[in-house]
């Protein structure tokens, strides 16, 4: 799946690792609230800030993650592709990589059928891009809307700037009852879901059939 990212200002700081994540502590950090960047920030940070100390800001989209951590209103942003090798090419410092684990969501109202052929296809998605990742990565910069506003700027990128080893997709497995009660409770501590919720009501932890893959 797709690498979210912690990147800065390369003229902000000189380090490595650790020693980054740590200049974090009481800075502001631009996320999207209750998404993937605001659950990842957290994961990455707690084990070298003090979670009082983590402040996280809500930038809204990429774009906006982005421009601020450049105009200087937070330390660091979160984000994915292209943004994350743009970043590195305009000089910017990774601070941190986490591979999410991705699903496709759906409400109640759609049938099993039409949910089903969606994964299919997404089964489809993934032998096909792994067989040829660089192949895809131009969607990255022609699809993706503010993007080439910002990348302009700075010269732009090209399919050959990704790092390829930081695109993992894979067939979706199954969730195990223990990694869904885990994850559940950490979302407790963290506040992010109300004391009314159920990891059995959140969680569907069937695997479409891969099997079905070439429907």
């Amino acid at each position: 799946f797709q690498a979210e990212d912690g990147i800065r200002d390369s003229v902000a700081s000189r380090g490595l690792g650790d020693v980054y994540k740590r200049q974090l502590t009481n800075k502001p950090v631009g996320v999207t609230f209750h998404a993937a960047a605001h659950y990842v920030a957290l994961r990455l940070l707690e084990g070298y800030v003090p979670n009082e100390k983590i402040k996280l800001v809500h930038y809204g989209s990429p774009k906006a993650r982005f421009e601020a951590m450049l105009n200087g209103e937070v330390d660091a942003c979160v984000v994915m592709e292209p943004w994350i090798t743009l970043g590195e090419k305009i000089g910017c410092k990774s601070l941190a990589e986490g591979h999410y684990l991705g699903a496709e969501n759906a409400s109640d109202e759609m049938d099993e059928d039409t949910f089903a052929a969606i994964n299919r296809a997404v089964f489809k998605a993934v032998d096909m891009f792994n067989a040829d990742k660089r192949k895809y990565l131009h969607y990255l910069i022609d699809n993706n809307p503010g993007f080439a506003e910002i990348a302009g700027r700075y010269g732009g990128i090209t399919v050959d700037d990704f790092s390829l080893p930081r695109f993992r997709y894979t067939k979706d497995t199954h969730y195990s009852e223990e990694t869904i009660e885990d994850t559940f409770n950490w979302m407790m501590r963290w506040g992010l879901l109300d004391g009314e919720a159920c990891s059995t009501d959140l969680v569907d932890s069937r695997v479409a059939s891969p099997a079905l893959a070439d429907d």
